[in-house]
């Protein structure tokens, strides 16, 4: 069983949402965390494949764990409202003794990192790419976006089980793995 599944900037793609909810029944996750940019691209990206943030709401609410909801840069009040859910800034989360930050990226990342001593790991979304770093003791995992990821990215999502988290892309193909 996965402790956790994770996923980044959806950015309203339903057919991306729908690929998400048969991996997440298929892993069978205790929680799902979704690190925002549920609904909207923004002004720099272009819609994706399958943009219809309605049903993408619909399918959210079909997910029968618990979900935590991060606020990206393009979520909005009305995000929370059709979901039904506040969403949180951040969310520090202790996994097998480490204090891990799930937060979207936008403020907190390795160029800004959280607070010394706050957490011992950091995992985020926002620039859709994957990556894997460490600095200053903090390990930081970049999960890329699950409909637009760039720079040569796949379409990609993260679990979390005996203290290792791992980003996969959507057939579910190991892209990175590191101890947390």
């Amino acid at each position: 069983m996965t402790d956790y599944f994770v996923f980044t900037d959806l950015h309203g793609s339903a057919e991306s949402m729908q690929r998400l909810s048969e991996l997440i029944m298929a892993e069978a996750p205790g929680v799902v965390i979704s690190l925002g940019d549920v609904n909207y691209s923004g002004a720099r990206n272009d819609p994706p494949s399958g943009y219809a943030p309605k049903s993408v709401c619909a399918l959210l609410k079909e997910i029968r764990v618990p979900v935590i909801y991060i606020k990206g840069n393009c979520d909005s009040e009305i995000d929370e409202t059709v979901i039904g859910v506040p969403f949180d800034e951040r969310r520090l989360i202790n996994i097998g003794g480490r204090r891990v930050l799930f937060t979207h990226g936008h403020r907190l990342n390795p160029s800004v990192p959280p607070p010394a001593g706050y957490a011992d790991a950091v995992v985020y979304g926002h620039t859709h790419v994957n990556a894997v770093s460490e600095s200053d003791g903090v390990k930081y995992v970049n999960v890329a976006s699950a409909s637009i990821p760039k720079c040569g990215a796949p379409k990609s999502y993260a679990v979390i089980a005996n203290g290792k988290i791992t980003i996969k892309d959507l057939d579910g193909n190991t892209v990175a793995e590191t101890e947390l």
